[in-house]
């Protein structure tokens, strides 16, 4: 019998191929598949609450919750390869997370994030085979309406974005439904009693509402970052739900627009948080104390996201202008010029070799060729050796010295830094040997681009 979620995979293939739009899930599905999840793995149901976090994955691959729960999972799992993949994307979005720190402690991780190697929800449910138990659930396997055209994963962490509601009508609808869903989670929540760090904010709950709670946890949360990884009994899930449709309904409302941007901090989403607090910046009105600590975050997120990007660019400059050379020295030899280097090398040393036995000259010539054989190969360790033996030979050829300077240069440039002193002294063996030959001139040039790169890697003072 056809595995129900293989097959499933495949018309998901089947309609990418096509260009089939398939149906979107909303919100509600989000919070559903986030509420099934936690309560799957409190029940220790690994399987099960990996299946739910990954649906939410499915739907909004920027849901941080999601992300750092299907982490745990793995974790649990002992599967510590998945896990490391998940925070280092959720690293990416919240770098300085309690709970990101918490769990990459647990795994060894140093915190810093790296490019992660991205890897599609649904194609890692099927091939690991996880929870195969689908046709139980209410939903099913969910694919989100934009699976034909996913953009690029790392852009969307750094900046992402919320679907905006277009009929008033449906938005009031769900507005409604949310209030009697938090008077059902009212109930639940005050028959729950426990001393904690968050027991202001759970008396603050029960006394005074939603607002002086989330006020409270907000305030709390500045003080101690680590409160975030303790378990708020979905206080946050709630203000999440509650003021997703407030916000969408009325964006312009100050109470709405400060709630629901500090829970996106909350939830990881910096780049959106930043977005809509931006208002605040210029007028803060009656949340100056409280939003201004979170603006502060926000600016040192933003300026450690511009030196990762920026260190993406500079990567991305090095490897173009490491392509350009390697076609630079491509096209140096179908145009032969080191044909020309050679002649014009033996004419100026003429009579500097004089006294080299004329069998020292022929076994140097053919070390010397050996070498640069090895040399183009990209063999550098291979091709000093045969120079400096050709040099025994053959001590004031400056093509040699200068070959062997090309050697320790490219060594420089795969890491060794310390190998461009010693081409640097090659160079200087060529200018010495042959002051007015072209190689004399090429060799100085090289000498001052060394010295710019090992500038601008502040090897040089």
């Amino acid at each position: 019998m056809i595995n129900y979620r293989r097959a499933l995979y495949l018309f998901v293939l089947f309609g990418l191929l096509s260009n089939i739009q398939l149906d979107a899930h909303t919100d509600d599905d989000v919070y559903d598949f986030l509420r099934a999840g936690k309560e799957c793995y409190n029940k220790g149901l690994l399987n099960e609450a990996a299946l739910e976090f990954e649906n939410v994955l499915i739907i909004d691959k920027t849901n941080f919750q999601a992300r750092i729960w299907l982490a745990q999972v793995y974790i649990d799992k002992k599967d510590i390869v998945n896990a490391r993949k998940l925070l280092t994307e959720a690293s990416m979005q919240a770098p300085d997370h309690p709970k990101v720190k918490e769990l990459q402690k647990l795994i060894g991780e140093s915190g810093m994030p790296v490019k992660p190697d991205l890897v599609d929800p649904v194609i890692a449910e099927t091939i690991g085979g996880i929870a195969s138990s689908t046709k139980h659930r209410k939903y099913g396997l969910v694919i989100p309406e934009d699976k034909v055209n996913e953009e690029n994963l790392e852009k969307k962490l750094l900046i992402s974005t919320r679907e905006v509601f277009s009929e008033k009508t449906a938005v009031t609808q769900k507005l409604d439904n949310s209030r009697k869903e938090t008077r059902e989670f009212d109930k639940k929540f005050f028959d729950e009693t426990s001393r904690n760090p968050l027991s202001p904010v759970f008396d603050a709950y029960k006394y005074h509402g939603l607002n002086q709670a989330l006020d409270k946890y907000f305030e709390l949360l500045m003080k101690d970052p680590t409160i975030a990884s303790k378990d708020d009994r979905g206080l946050i899930d709630e203000g999440n739900k509650i003021y997703s449709l407030r916000y969408a309904e009325d964006p312009k409302d100050i109470d709405n627009r400060y709630y629901y941007g500090i829970l996106q901090y909350i939830n990881g989403l910096y780049a959106e948080a930043d977005e809509i607090l931006k208002p605040f910046r210029t007028n803060p009105g009656k949340y100056a104390t409280s939003v201004i600590p979170y603006l502060n975050r926000l600016d040192k997120w933003r300026e450690q996201e511009n030196m990762r990007l920026a260190a993406l660019k500079y990567e991305e400059e090095q490897r173009l202008a490491k392509e350009a050379e390697a076609k630079a020295k491509a096209e140096a030899e179908e145009n032969d010029i080191w044909a020309k280097v050679k002649q014009k090398g033996r004419e100026a040393n003429k009579d500097k070799n004089s006294d080299l036995a004329t069998v020292d000259k022929k076994d140097a010539e053919a070390l010397h060729n050996d070498g640069y054989k090895l040399y183009k190969k990209g063999k550098l360790d291979e091709a000093i050796a045969k120079f400096n033996d050709a040099l025994s030979k053959d001590g004031n050829n400056p093509e040699i010295h200068y070959h062997m300077a090309l050697a320790w240069m490219d060594k420089g440039l795969g890491g060794d830094i310390a190998a461009y002193d010693k081409a640097i002294a090659s160079y200087q063996k060529v200018i010495s040997i042959a002051p007015d030959s072209k190689l004399a001139k090429d060799a100085n040039t090289m000498i001052n681009d060394i010295r710019q790169t090992k500038l601008s890697l502040g090897e040089m003072k």
